[in-house]
């Protein structure tokens, strides 16, 4: 089910998409797509006939390309996802667009949305850079609600223009039609980054960027020297009122 309109688009839309391991990361539709090509078997005996095995290896290529990104997408500091996660990631990747040559050639794009990979992500600790193969600390407790439940623009495109995301407060609705704002100074692109508030820290899933001056509200939050989000001191916000509500992170600085 697509659920459209619920990570309202910037007045002035700032371009997040960014390269990665020869993929494509766009922080703001919330999706990782990798593309590949495959060229007509010459053996076959019309452009019809070949373009099935074309489409096939195409597809495979384009998975393999989407594997190795997914291994170096950053989910929290140094943190990676783990080759069971991935794998998982990988079983909800679909065809989002495909090209069809006239000679039977066809080039194609396969992706995943962020949900998948937070999917992954809440059934097993993510692995720190290098240490796949290890046995990794588990994360802050999750922030997550029912998959279904979860609100999320559509695959693929950014939402729509709604209107502007408010403030938390207390207590914070986070309904399927109100996102909550946070504005940070500068910060890494992550996909589940940590939040702090009062000693409780958690894992935000529902998590979409934007670059550009913050809506009139916003949360403005700190990061702290562990690269956790911190609420301000006397905020009336709180963690579990954000439980399954989306959040939009509104950045003045992207940092390596």
């Amino acid at each position: 089910m697509l659920v459209a309109g619920l990570f309202p688009a910037p007045a002035t839309p700032a371009p997040l998409v960014r390269p990665l391991a020869g993929a494509e990361v766009d922080w703001s539709a919330g999706s990782v797509t990798a593309s590949a090509g495959a060229a007509v078997d010459i053996r076959m005996p019309s452009p019809d006939a070949a373009r099935p095995g074309a489409e096939r290896r195409a597809r495979a290529a384009a998975m393999e390309k989407l594997r190795v990104a997914l291994r170096a997408l950053p989910v929290r500091g140094n943190g990676r996802l783990g080759e069971k996660q991935v794998d998982a990631a990988l079983g909800h990747a679909s065809t989002t667009r495909i090209e069809y040559q006239s000679n039977g050639g066809v080039v194609l794009w396969v992706g995943v949305k962020f949900e998948d990979l937070v999917e992954s992500v809440s059934r097993a600790p993510v692995a720190p850079q290098g240490l796949r193969d290890g046995q990794p600390t588990p994360p802050p407790r999750a922030l997550r609600a029912p998959l279904a439940a979860t609100p999320f623009g559509g695959f693929g495109t950014d939402s729509p223009p709604h209107q502007p995301p408010r403030a938390a407060r207390a207590p914070v609705a986070t309904t399927a039609t109100e996102p909550v704002a946070f504005a940070v100074a500068a910060m890494p692109l992550e996909l589940a980054p940590s939040v702090v508030d009062g000693g409780k820290e958690i894992v935000v899933g529902c998590v979409r960027y934007r670059q550009g001056p913050p809506p009139a509200g916003a949360i403005r939050v700190r990061r702290d020297d562990k690269g956790r989000l911190v609420f301000p001191k006397g905020s009336e916000a709180t963690l579990d009122a954000l439980a399954g509500g989306p959040v939009v992170i509104y950045l003045q600085k992207v940092l390596p």
